[in-house]
């Protein structure tokens, strides 16, 4: 008869090969057999979130913590669930206790400092959804505080800035990826849009010839160009 952490490795391997299926069995197995494992909690809270068992998912994570209260995974992923079913109040107060924890960002693990950097952008994505532009802007400055050259997110903050009348940030901020990632096109099209609003159109047009001579079949970048030829 296999011991109960012979039951959890193999409930992990499972877990890993993504036959979700058995390592629930397994992981429900040993829990019934009065084991009280944080990270089998942690795991039966990820899959009872896939599953949209989103009171038995909190639950499990509420009870990692209780068994430790520093388990930074089973944080991360509680603070997920919280934000995908909009408590973002709550979500937000998990954060800030992660923060707590890892009052230098240098001394972080680079997955974890990637993790709550796309957590951080989440919430901003939210925010700006919902036309929330100062908050998202303050979410997306923590995220590239942490991962500073996550230029999807930085694309994004730029985007932010131009929609909150922030133009000449914008412009700053779009034109420092330019510099840095010449061949990300989302943010040389942005960057010409930001251009286009205050009305400097030849930067703008040039932006977008640069991006159809990287990627001719651009239709994004052809279209805008039209724009352009209207005002000459």
């Amino acid at each position: 008869m296999a011991s109960t952490r012979e039951l959890v490795e193999e409930g992990k391997r499972h877990f890993e090969s993504r036959n979700y299926e058995r390592a629930e069995q397994l992981f429900l197995k040993t829990l019934k057999g009065g084991a009280r494992y944080a990270d089998v909690l942690n795991m039966l809270g990820v899959l009872y979130h896939a599953q949209g068992k989103f009171n038995d998912s909190i639950a499990c994570f509420q009870q990692a913590l209780s068994i430790n209260p520093n388990y930074t995974e089973a944080i991360l992923n509680l603070t997920v669930l919280r934000n995908d079913l909009g408590e973002y109040k709550e979500a937000k107060a998990l954060y800030k206790r992660i923060q707590q924890k890892q009052k230098k960002p240098d001394g972080m693990n680079p997955v974890l400092r990637g993790k709550i950097a796309n957590m951080h952008s989440g919430i901003a994505d939210t925010y700006a959804g919902i036309g929330h532009l100062k908050e998202a802007i303050e979410e997306y400055k923590k995220a590239l505080a942490l991962c500073p050259d996550y230029k999807d997110i930085k694309t994004k903050l730029g985007i932010c800035y131009r929609e909150n009348n922030q133009k000449e940030q914008a412009i700053k901020e779009l034109s420092e990826i330019t510099r840095k990632f010449p061949d990300y096109l989302p943010a040389r099209i942005q960057l010409g849009l930001s251009y286009y609003v205050t009305g400097k159109v030849k930067p703008a047009s040039k932006e977008w010839e640069e991006v159809l001579k990287r990627d001719k079949e651009n239709e994004t970048a052809r279209l805008y160009l039209r724009l352009c030829t209207t005002q000459k």
